[in-house]
């Protein structure tokens, strides 16, 4: 899809979004008009509701998703993509009691992190746990209840060590810190993703992560805290000159559009996207496919991460301190 398929795609069902939910949450529609013009879908408002209502009805999910707005359609758009979508929802149950057996809180990022669970894995569970208790330790107040579906989908490996993979993402942490980067909840989320693959300090990918923020702001693009995790799928998409100049020119063409007026941020983030999801496509055709688990981080991210959502930096800098 050319970059102007792309956007003309995107402002169809951006607009769709908007005369279904009555534009009262910006962000909502651009991240689900993204959603719906990457997988070449168009937005259906009956059809979501119909997912949103199934989900609502299932006795063994406490949580009211209706009051988690972004989530619940986040969650109904992920269902929608099931080929066995009762399957599915069995498949999150059964995980989301696996998680709780492991002493994860009840909540809807638990409910989230039973996406990424191994069916039916115990041992993934136990894992999942015991990071999120070393990420505990290092990060009091950056690791909570959001943390969860993240330390699923970072132990999904059974040979990496908890307290390594801790001790790592803290490493990276404060070496992104000296290095200008803003602390808080999205940095971590950056050192996180940073260990997906492997758990090891790599000071290659710490100045490749460095240098693509770096080639970014060089063009004029404003690379700000809500950013950072899509750095960190960058570099682990080995984006190189060529893949930032097709960024550079996606962001050029959607930053014209009015529809990003009063969310502008987003629009950096839906480039990246677009451009990772080209590379994956490419990679799967000539049988290289390790760069699927893209997808999923991505996912993972949206899932998550608000664009507002943040600890405001003078507070996080009193609460770095004290931790």
């Amino acid at each position: 899809m050319s970059d102007e398929q792309f956007v003309t795609s995107f402002q169809a069902n951006y607009n769709r979004l908007f005369n279904y939910t009555g534009g009262h949450d910006i962000e909502l529609m651009l991240s689900m008009a993204c959603k719906y013009t990457l997988a070449n879908k168009q937005f259906s408002g009956v059809i979501l509701q119909k997912v949103i209502e199934q989900i609502q009805n299932i006795k063994e999910i406490s949580i009211p998703v209706s009051l988690e707005t972004s989530i619940g359609y986040k969650l109904a758009f992920h269902l929608l993509q099931q080929e066995d979508r009762n399957k599915e929802i069995q498949r999150i149950v059964e995980n989301d009691e696996i998680l709780e057996t492991v002493k994860f809180s009840k909540s809807i990022y638990r409910l989230i992190g039973a996406l990424f669970l191994h069916k039916g894995n115990l041992e993934h569970a136990q894992r999942a746990k015991k990071l999120f208790e070393e990420m505990n330790q290092n990060q009091r107040v950056l690791t909570s209840k959001e943390s969860i579906p993240y330390v699923v989908f970072l132990t999904a490996n059974p040979i990496v060590k908890a307290k390594n993979q801790a001790d790592t993402i803290m490493k990276y942490y404060r070496e992104l810190r000296e290095n200008q980067f803003t602390m808080g909840k999205h940095l971590q989320v950056l050192a996180q993703i940073m260990t997906i693959y492997s758990a090891d300090y790599n000071e290659i990918l710490f100045q490749y992560v460095i240098s693509l923020r770096d080639a970014l702001t060089g063009q004029g693009i404003k690379v700000k805290r809500v950013h950072y995790p899509y750095l960190g799928v960058l570099a682990l998409a080995a984006a190189n000159e060529t893949k930032i100049s097709e960024i550079l020119s996606l962001y050029t063409l959607l930053k014209k559009q009015t529809i990003f007026k009063n969310a502008k941020d987003y629009v950096l983030i839906v480039a990246i996207e677009k451009i990772v999801q080209d590379v994956i496509e490419v990679q799967n055709v000539i049988e290289m496919t390790a760069l699927t688990n893209l997808l999923e981080i991505l996912n993972v991210v949206d899932f998550v991460l608000e664009i507002g959502s943040y600890v405001p930096s003078g507070i996080s800098g009193v609460l770095d301190f004290f931790n």
